[in-house]
């Protein structure tokens, strides 16, 4: 067993779900008694490509889906053909922050660096050759993508026996494979029951309670979604995540009229009441997300899929749809039908909560960080 006193969380704000992982780390991190830093390795790149990198993913998916899907095909396919590719761009990245982040990392001096994102473990293995701090890699969705393999990583954690048999299959040593699950707030651990998480919101405890996470569902999806609860015809509450997104109130505004529906709909902005809502709730719809998805299985929430992204989104909506906890909603026309059978099928309901519950893995946070505390110096190449 090494000696750990500080640790280093790498994380990248593209996408909520990196750095929400981060920081579940940092509170674990904060629990042991840790000192711990964490950075978001976009501060250290120039603004115009921070801005460039954040934002062309999000437009790709949205405006040419199949493209995203065969580019990650092909890289895990042909996964030479593709890494002399990547070492190229590599090249190029790391000339511009490469400076920025190993400095960083001298003047910290953590005993361990640990990444919830691809992008600083890859830039770190052609750029930090004489890195001498052990590494560690939590991958937070249901799958990993040839990106995360690096050969400077003393100790990668997943979310599942499937990501686990990926890893080994591509050269990666068992003994340096975890399965600890995608780290989420730790008030989802303490299992909030159903009936104080109401009575604490104030919700009705005879009504089935509907959330949806609006993050990331556009203007082409979360109308005919919210249209559709007037032909529910059934008596129950929803509430409509919106974040900060002003736009997103809009549309929810502009399609809402609660005057044709027996659905009670609350739009709620920004809060940080996450692991209460969906201790309440019957039924999650969204985006399926990494960190949303773990968070939904740590609740015993069913999951109501809405509209993936490529790979990542779509590798979670399989993980979630082969073990009977969701389902998907695909078109979106059969929103308000599926809701409705799903709402009304106790038995279906009770099987989806109690395979949701024995999937969990609420303190993959804390387990992260005893996992690193324990480990032993593993060697780095």
């Amino acid at each position: 067993m090494s000696f750990v006193r500080r640790i280093l969380l790498i994380s990248a704000s593209i996408g909520g779900g990196h750095t929400a992982a981060a920081r579940a780390l940092e509170a674990a991190c904060i629990e042991r008694g840790l000192e711990v830093k964490h950075i978001d390795l976009l501060n250290y790149i120039p603004l115009p490509l921070r801005l460039v990198y954040r934002q062309t993913y999000f437009d790709l998916v949205r405006t040419a889906p199949d493209f995203i899907d065969w580019l990650g095909k092909n890289l895990d396919r042909h996964p030479t053909e593709s890494k002399s590719r990547r070492q190229k761009l590599r090249a190029r990245i790391s000339r511009l922050i490469s400076y920025y982040l190993p400095r960083a990392i001298n003047e910290y001096q953590p005993d361990w660096i640990v990444h919830t994102h691809f992008i600083a473990p890859e830039i770190l293995s052609t750029r930090g050759q004489r890195l001498k701090i052990p590494q560690a890699v939590v991958i937070t969705d249901f799958a990993a993508h040839s990106l995360w393999l690096q050969p400077k990583i003393a100790r990668y954690f997943v979310a599942c026996e499937e990501v686990k048999v990926h890893l080994e299959m591509s050269g990666v040593d068992s003994e340096r494979i975890a399965i600890t699950g995608i780290p989420i707030d730790v008030r989802f651990a303490a299992r909030e029951s159903k009936e104080g998480a109401r009575r604490t919101l104030g919700l009705s405890q005879s009504k089935d309670f509907l959330l949806f996470m609006a993050s990331g569902l556009d203007e082409k999806v979360l109308p005919p979604l919210l249209r559709q609860l007037e032909t529910l015809r059934y008596p129950l509450k929803a509430a409509v995540i919106l974040g900060r997104s002003e736009e997103l109130r809009d549309i929810a505004e502009r399609e809402l009229r609660p005057e044709t529906t027996d659905v009670d709909v609350e739009l709620i902005g920004y809060t940080k009441e996450m692991p209460r809502y969906m201790a309440a709730a019957d039924l999650l719809v969204g985006k399926p997300g990494g960190l949303t998805t773990s968070e939904a299985l740590a609740a015993g929430l069913p999951f109501a899929v809405v509209s993936p992204y490529p790979l990542q989104e779509e590798a979670n909506t399989t993980f979630l749809l082969e073990h009977g906890v969701g389902f998907r909603v695909d078109p979106l026309t059969v929103f308000g039908y599926k809701v409705r059978g799903f709402l009304q099928d106790t038995e279906r309901r009770e099987r989806m909560v109690h395979t949701a519950q024995s999937l969990a893995k609420p303190n993959a946070a804390r387990d992260i960080i005893n996992a690193i505390l324990e480990s032993r110096p593993y060697p780095q190449g």
